[in-house]
């Protein structure tokens, strides 16, 4: 089954709840490809690509004060890479939902007991790219 490739500027979409947290992207969620071929101009994305991604973000949790993160894609789902390929590296398709991280570089703050900060262990979430282009598959 062909599904599209996903190239440079892709954009990402973060499910929003990570455990108890529920996690605003800040900046701008996108992947940088750096694949030797291209579609519409644009280098297509490769296996290694997706490790690059971090999102700065804001969190909450009900009861504390909002903390700030980053979020990195964690694991690729089997289906969104295209083994056989001539692109030096597994192509990147846009397939269905990826593992995300995010990680707390900020915590939040729970008001009662008084100054108790939210844990800084990672918690882990989905999410998925939105391809700009419609044409190109692999697969």
């Amino acid at each position: 089954m062909s599904r599209l490739i996903v190239i440079d500027g892709d954009a990402l979409v973060f499910d929003p709840m990570f455990g108890n947290r529920q996690v605003t992207p800040t900046g701008p969620a996108t992947i940088r490809g750096s694949g030797k071929g291209t579609v519409g101009g644009k280098r297509i994305c490769i296996l290694g690509d997706e490790k690059k991604v971090q999102v700065p973000a804001m969190y909450v949790i009900p009861g504390y004060s909002p903390g700030s993160g980053t979020l990195t894609i964690s694991q690729l789902d089997p289906g969104q890479q295209a083994p056989r390929c001539t692109a030096g590296a597994a192509i990147i398709l846009k397939g269905n939902q990826f593992i995300a991280r995010f990680t707390p570089t900020q915590p939040a703050i729970m008001s009662n007991p008084s100054a108790t900060p939210d844990p800084t262990a990672p918690s882990m979430g989905k999410g998925r790219f939105i391809t700009t282009q419609v044409f190109a598959q692999a697969g």
